[in-house]
């Protein structure tokens, strides 16, 4: 079963990325913020990184940055309920899946189902 973590300070919007993950089979662990979502990454592997853009104590773009040199392999997606330019910035990076919020939660499990190779329940 693939793993997923979720790197998200709202708890409402990290409720509902739980649920809708663990709804189609992955496995997923959560980190309220950057610093602890990097800890995570150092210490368990992970099929699938999502984390938000602003953040307390460590901000989206830093664990991108970190993730992007030292965990080249792990699948990487940004997201952000602020300006266009904040994603546009982690793709300048090297980020290849970046969502706003909302987003449209098809193309977002079509993603995260091409990232992790895994055939995740048919969404209704």
């Amino acid at each position: 079963m693939p793993k997923i973590l979720i790197i998200e300070d709202e708890e409402s919007f990290r409720g509902f990325m739980v649920a809708l993950l663990e709804g189609q089979g992955y496995e997923i662990e959560i980190a309220i913020d950057g610093e602890k979502g990097i800890d995570l990454i150092q210490k368990q592997h992970f099929d699938l990184v999502i984390t938000d853009i602003i953040m307390p104590i460590k901000e989206g773009f830093e664990v991108c940055q970190e993730m992007l040199t030292n965990f080249p392999g792990t699948e990487l997606i940004a997201m952000s309920g602020a300006a266009n330019d904040y994603l546009k910035s982690v793709s300048a990076l090297g980020v290849k899946y970046t969502f706003g919020k909302p987003f449209d939660v098809h193309e977002f499990m079509a993603v995260v189902k091409e990232v992790t190779n895994k055939n995740p329940l048919a969404l209704d």
